[in-house]
């Protein structure tokens, strides 16, 4: 008792209390002010650390010490004879009071102050200041009302269960994306951002977004933990924080619960369908939900083919334990299509079973966004109708603002339908959902090359390399880059073996043009390894040519009538053409009939691909160069060069492949006065 009574005589207990309310007050204003002034994260915390560390010498500076009228003095010890309080101790009460009234005041207005909150619902103006006119953005995407969710950390005591965190990540994202006033980063973005451990406040300024998510999943058994914590990502301050522990069975309530209580955290009105849409339950069956989980995990990383028919291994059962099971069915619908689309349904199969897939869709739930995905996904997929497609999938991004396969696809749309400026807008509407994902920027470089601003185009490539420096697919396509726009043949022959599979035709033309053309030709060969059917056959006249160009005479003509009788048996045998591009596919037959000195046959395929319907304009571009090599190949060198000029005279004029790879079109266009004459114009102008 004696020891607290000299506590509190020698002011001990009120310095604490100034101290801790004072140090408080310092810590929240740092928290507003320093993000506003871009102070690195390292600051604050040096101070909370200085703030702790001088907590004792400041209580010990009080027991020592006394404020009197004459200054600072050392305490002389109790003086019995005076029983009024001292001046100092009434001071520091009322200093006291003061801190104590700030504290509820900052409190109070922290939780019942209405934050200001800009739209941010993403279909109403996308695009950032100057992209309609093609003007690279310089700065960061300025703050809005966003979330961006990190990936959820498996807790799970078995490593299997990873797929079961990356799928409930997917869906609660999948979830949250379907509140229309948020814009929603996309996976493919956090996942890029995570690997690189950025602090919570750098999330938010390099996104451009306001709260950040984070969570962890642990599964076992039959049961689920999991946790999520929202966070202000300009003051990193938590501002909920749950812990779910549910059966298996109650994780559809728990991502609904999460998505509710995020909008109404960040102040977000729901409209009835999006509250019914966040309340959704869609499969009965744990077993296909696992399945579905499985799937979703797979899709992540691009296999081709391979990839595909993973997916249909784990999407048929699921489809099967629950047809009620509509998520699962658009997959599978998907995915089948997917394998018509890259030319690996060799018997019809699997166009059959899109269309199957698509009608079931369509019948049973007529009037949801399922049936129309579907649907516009088998018409670009399947029918090639990208013109249907595109009216389907803007009508339905517009209610799906979040969604950015449907952005992207859109943007694709565009692109195959030669709509470049709305190729442009779409793709840096896309990247607002997906800015650090490589597909996005990769698809914007090439919506700037096909807008003709090139310049832009190799700035934002060089941007995505540096992010990215290990990613094969970036720095192959920032080297064709080069070679397309610049006529530099350089960075192609640079690449190293395992990033030249992913431009094996242009870096082959780069090695012959240097004089490498055994080099060429085994890469090629490489490449055929994997490959069967059609684009088997193509990579043998590929071969031929490049041996036929560099002078030799028994080697080519072997590939060629290998890749011959390929294609004979396969037109004989009635095989359906690849990706159903018959108009295509004649003209390609017949240029591996010419490579193969079969002249009739060349000149009767060639015919018969000019009276057949085209499906799109990727067919009748892929129709008409084939084309044309067949007259070249038959002798008509002239009448070939000036279809090409052509061609290539379409706007944006892009020539740099002339000059990168000027030896390898010599071998081919030589004998041409008309294309010696381009060439020569080229080159003045360089």
């Amino acid at each position: 008792m004696q020891l607290l009574n000299e506590l509190k005589r020698r002011n001990v207990i009120r310095m604490a209390g100034i101290y801790l309310v004072g140090a408080w007050l310092i810590v929240q204003v740092a928290e507003t002010l320093l993000p506003v002034f871009g102070t690195p994260d390292w600051v604050l915390k040096t101070l909370l650390l200085l703030l702790a560390i001088g907590f004792v010498p400041a209580l010990v500076v009080s027991w020592v010490f006394e404020l009197t009228p004459e200054g600072l003095q050392r305490d002389r010890g109790a003086d019995a004879t005076r029983a009024e309080p001292r001046p100092t101790s009434q001071r520091m009460d009322r200093l006291l009071l003061v801190g104590l009234v700030l504290v509820v005041g900052v409190v109070a207005a922290d939780r019942f102050w209405p934050q200001g909150a800009a739209p941010a619902a993403v279909a109403a103006d996308p695009i950032t200041p100057g992209a309609a006119s093609g003007e690279a953005p310089t700065t960061a995407p300025a703050v809005q009302r966003g979330l961006a969710v990190l990936p959820f950390g498996n807790l799970s005591p078995d490593p299997d269960n990873a797929f079961f965190a990356g799928g409930i990540y997917e869906e609660v994202l999948t979830r949250v994306s379907r509140i229309h006033d948020l814009r929603v980063i996309s996976r493919t973005s956090m996942e890029n951002i995570a690997a690189e451990k950025l602090e919570v406040p750098e999330i938010g300024r390099r996104l451009g977004v306001s709260h950040v998510l984070e969570g962890s999943v642990r599964r076992a058994g039959d049961t689920v933990r999991i946790t999520v914590q929202l966070i202000e990502a300009a003051t990193d301050k938590h501002i909920w924080a749950e812990n779910f522990d549910r059966k298996l069975d109650d994780v559809f309530a728990i991502q609904s619960e999460i998505a509710l209580a995020i909008a109404s955290q960040m102040q977000v009105a729901l409209t009835a369908s999006e509250q019914r849409s966040l309340g959704e339950r869609p499969t009965n069956s744990a077993e296909a939900y696992d399945l579905y989980l499985r799937a979703v995990e797979q899709q992540r990383t691009w296999r081709g083919a391979e990839g595909f028919r993973d997916l249909i291994t784990l999407l048929e059962p699921a489809v099967a334990l629950d047809p009620e099971f509509a998520e699962a069915r658009v997959a599978l619908a998907e995915a089948y299509g997917r394998m018509y689309w890259i030319g690996q349904d060799l018997d019809g199969s699997y166009k059959a079973k899109a269309q199957q897939q698509v009608a079931e869709i369509q019948k049973g739930w007529p009037d949801q966004w399922h049936s129309r995905l579907a649907r516009a996904q088998y018409l670009y997929t399947v029918e090639r109708d990208y013109a249907g497609a595109q009216a389907i999938l803007t009508d339905l991004q517009a209610e799906r603002p979040n969604d950015v396969g449907i952005a992207r696809t859109v943007a694709a749309s565009y692109k195959r339908l030669n709509r470049h400026k709305e190729q442009l807008a779409a793709s840096r509407r896309t990247l607002l959902l997906d800015p650090e994902g490589d597909l996005a920027n990769s698809e914007l470089v090439f919506a700037l090359e096909s807008n003709g601003l090139g310049d832009e185009a190799i700035t934002h490539s060089e941007k995505a390399l540096r992010r990215s420096p290990e990613d094969f697919k970036i720095r192959a396509d920032n080297a064709m880059l080069y070679a397309r726009l610049r006529g530099d043949r350089r960075p192609l022959l640079a690449l190293s073996d395992g990033i030249r599979r992913q431009a094996p035709g242009m870096v082959a033309q780069a090695l012959f043009s240097e004089g490498k053309v055994d080099e060429a030709v085994a890469l090629l060969e490489q490449q055929r390894q994997d490959l069967q059917g059609p684009s088997a056959m193509n990579n043998l006249i590929y071969q031929a040519e490049l041996l036929r160009l560099a002078g030799r005479v028994e080697e080519p003509l072997r590939l060629a009538k290998m890749a011959f009788a390929q294609a004979q048996a396969w037109v004989k045998e009635g095989k359906p053409a690849p990706s159903g591009m018959q108009a295509a596919w004649l003209a390609n037959v017949a240029r591996i009939a010419a490579g193969a000195g079969e002249r009739a046959q060349a000149e009767a395929w060639a015919a018969q691909s000019r009276t057949t319907p085209v499906l799109a304009l990727e067919e009748q571009d892929q129709q008409v160069a084939s084309l044309t090599h067949v007259r070249r190949l038959l002798g008509d060198v002239e009448g070939a060069w000036l279809e090409e000029q052509a061609r290539r005279d379409q706007p944006p004029v892009i020539n740099g492949e002339l000059l990168a790879f000027k030896p390898f079109f010599d071998a081919m266009y030589g004998d041409s006065p008309s294309y010696r004459a381009y060439v020569a114009k080229l080159e003045a102008a360089r």
